[in-house]
Parts: structure tokens; C-alpha cells; sequence
């Protein structure tokens, strides 16, 4: 029970701090004239960075399945999203913004290896 709970606050922890930082990352790339410097772009991997180690813990300490394959659905869905949002015909398409953009694609997906391997590990042998 305790740990079902941990679990969860984590996962949800870790769901507030990406969904603010694409927020952020949506805010400080618009098509509004605000250049960003790399104050924003450090503290955009910072709230990345911890909401990927949340991600990772919460789904580890939890020792349901159902966690694990939710988790892998939404970053799955998130990761598609993101792709699908990663322009590159934008003018202001160049070094910075892609460090910006590439790690909404890169750490959900260290986040589903992650939890596809504990699968793989924690599943049953016959």
C-alpha cells in the first residue's frame, strides 16, 4: 500500500513538472519575437531531468503492471506528439532550438526503455 502510493505521487510529480516544462518549452519557442537565452534552455532540461527521474523511480518502486504499461502508453502518445511538433521548416530552426525541442522526444523514451526492461525483467518464467 505504501509503496503503491509513493509510486503514484511520483508519477504524478513527475507528470506536473513535464507538462509544465512543455508549457515552458511551447512558451519560450512560439512564433512570438522572445528569443531565449541559455538560462531557459538550462532550466528547461532541469525540469526535464527530474521529471525523468521521477518517472523512472515512481515506475520502479511500483510493482504493478498496470502502472508500467500506462506510463508507457502516455510517454508513447507524448513522444508522438512531440514528433509531430518537432518543425523543421521553422526560420528559427537551428542548434539551440533543436536542444530544446530533441530532449521532449529523448528522455520519454529513456523512460520507456526503462520501464519495457523492468517488464522484461519482473515478468513471469514458465
Amino acid at each position: 500500500m505504501r509503496k503503491s502510493l509513493i509510486s503514484n505521487l511520483l508519477l504524478l510529480f513527475g507528470t506536473f513538472l513535464l507538462l509544465g516544462a512543455f508549457a515552458y518549452r511551447l512558451l519560450i519557442t512560439s512564433d512570438i519575437p522572445v528569443s531565449y537565452a541559455i538560462d531557459e534552455a538550462i532550466i528547461l532540461h532541469v525540469l526535464i531531468f527530474i521529471s525523468t527521474m521521477l518517472y523512472i523511480c515512481g515506475s520502479i518502486i511500483g510493482s504493478r503492471n498496470t502502472i508500467r504499461y500506462t506510463v508507457i502508453a502516455v510517454l508513447t502518445l507524448f513522444t508522438v506528439l512531440n514528433i509531430y511538433l518537432f518543425n523543421t521548416n521553422a526560420e528559427y530552426f537551428d542548434a539551440s532550438y533543436v536542444q530544446i525541442a530533441i530532449v521532449f522526444i529523448l528522455h520519454p523514451l529513456l523512460v520507456i526503455l526503462i520501464n519495457l526492461f523492468v517488464q522484461l525483467k519482473t515478468r513471469p518464467t514458465h
